[in-house]
């Protein structure tokens, strides 16, 4: 009888524990980040890890739903959907991606580790630019629609470079029309104080990594 309670106050335990522990969508929030789905109705979220469709094929974020960035970082976001407003009231974002926990980023890590793939994930032993929720992920819409960008998102071949889109064009792998839209979407992020991946048409990261690791929190859950 002794040995039944025992057992079962230790079940009692860890099904106390599994509900009180926090999911990570209020690890963002209690890191002070940002839901950015709820920003603006212009915001569209997509969030591909959240699903089987990226370039791991397995869902990798469990119980993180939502979108998240730092407060800076969001309202750059709106800073530069107001500049793209300006081009057509139609237009909006969609995100992709934004901050990411450091385990997924060990996840990511270890898929491309060895390969030549590797060069388009970082490291995760000091984090990345998604760890320290300055990252999104992002892409245009028109009146609802996804814009045609020249390759899907998490594509990782040289055509979804941003160094030599006139060559791309010319060769057939983008449009002139994706080289455009690309172009738009730099020139309103830039304008919004974002930076730039020179292999990766979606990326744009608010801070430089040392400005990063210097003002804010590794997200390290």
């Amino acid at each position: 009888m002794r040995h039944f309670v025992s057992i079962l106050a230790v079940m009692m335990f860890m099904a106390t524990h599994a509900q009180s522990s926090p999911s990570l969508n209020e690890l963002m929030e209690q890191a002070g980040l940002v839901d950015v789905g709820a920003l603006n109705s212009a915001i569209t979220v997509d969030l591909r890890y959240a699903t089987t469709d990226n370039f791991v094929g397995r869902e990798m974020y469990g119980s993180l739903s939502r979108a998240y960035l730092t407060p800076e970082t969001a309202r750059s976001l709106l800073v530069a959907l107001t500049a793209l407003k300006c081009v057509d009231e139609g237009y909006g974002f969609i995100i992709y991606d934004a901050a990411r926990p450091l385990s997924v980023q060990r996840i990511m890590w270890n898929c491309v580790k060895g390969t030549p793939n590797e060069r388009y994930v970082a490291r995760p032993h000091r984090g990345g630019p998604h760890n320290y929720g300055m990252a999104v992920d992002i892409g245009l819409t028109l009146n609802g629609e996804v814009v045609d960008m020249g390759t899907p998102f998490d594509t990782f071949n040289e055509a979804a470079h941003i160094t030599a889109e006139a060559s791309l064009v010319r060769r057939g792998l983008i449009s002139a029309e994706a080289r455009r839209n690309r172009e738009l979407l730099r020139r309103v992020m830039t304008g919004a104080g974002f930076g730039t991946f020179s292999r990766e048409w979606w990326h744009f990261t608010r801070y430089k990594m040392p400005e990063a690791r210097r003002r804010l929190r590794l997200l390290d859950f």
